[in-house]
């Protein structure tokens, strides 16, 4: 009887943490679903607020262009990675954006960004916003734990154009693989912006590594303009 009893009581509470397990699971995936909407809003308003302000004049083209894809960025963070259309992207122009977004934000930091595109390296077959969304993370990283002089530079090897991200700092404490793997915490924890860029290269035929000539990284992308 006493057997029976315990095997019950097993029973009982395994039941009780499988169903304990799967409200967790609803009010997580409720608490996520809110947010999403409770975000959405916020940056349509400000996307409406910017192009108002550009119709206006109160703010210039290259601005608006690096603010509006800022705002997309943010809003890729709702959507699923696996969605990415690629297709040809000027690659340079992108960049040039990306030197406008981050260029105060390098000297509030003490660093300095410019930008040294190379010859034949202006088009990628990427998703632009995913593309963008990897470069800034990219350079976030580089100025947030970096030193110095970030200099991005775009070379053609074969049939891939390669984004260098350099600085004057030590460079990745491990490779890009084992950073993306490892548990983080806290605000400004390494690893988590090279995470999200390992995973919206790979829905592009991109990819991120560690380089070995300079601390820094790079960002291998497919050649544009070969499609029929």
């Amino acid at each position: 009887m006493t057997g029976v009893l315990v095997l019950t009581s097993a029973v009982v509470l395994a039941l009780a943490a499988a169903v304990h397990g799967r409200w967790t699971v609803r009010a997580l995936r409720e608490r996520a679903a809110r947010v999403a909407h409770e975000v959405r809003g916020p940056l349509t308003a400000a996307h409406l607020a910017l192009h108002g302000a550009a119709r206006r004049g109160d703010v210039g083209p290259v601005l608006v262009a690096a603010l509006e894809l800022e705002l997309r960025r943010a809003a890729l963070a709702l959507e699923d990675p696996s969605a990415a259309r690629p297709r040809d992207v000027d690659l340079h122009e992108l960049l040039t954006v990306q030197l406008q977004t981050w260029r105060d934000v390098a000297a509030a930091n003490g660093r300095t960004l410019t930008l040294e595109p190379g010859p034949d390296t202006a088009l990628v077959h990427a998703d632009a916003l995913r593309l963008g969304q990897a470069l800034s993370n990219v350079i976030a990283n580089a100025i947030e734990h970096g030193d110095g002089q970030i200099v991005i530079r775009t070379v053609r090897i074969g049939d891939r154009i390669r984004v260098e991200v350099t600085d004057d700092g030590p460079g990745l404490p491990a490779s890009v693989a084992e950073l993306s793997r490892r548990p983080r915490a806290g605000r400004g924890a390494r690893g988590r912006g090279l995470a999200i860029t390992r995973t919206v290269l790979a829905h592009c035929g991109g990819r991120i590594s560690a380089l070995t000539t300079a601390p820094g990284v790079a960002i291998e992308l497919p050649l544009g303009g070969r499609s029929a």
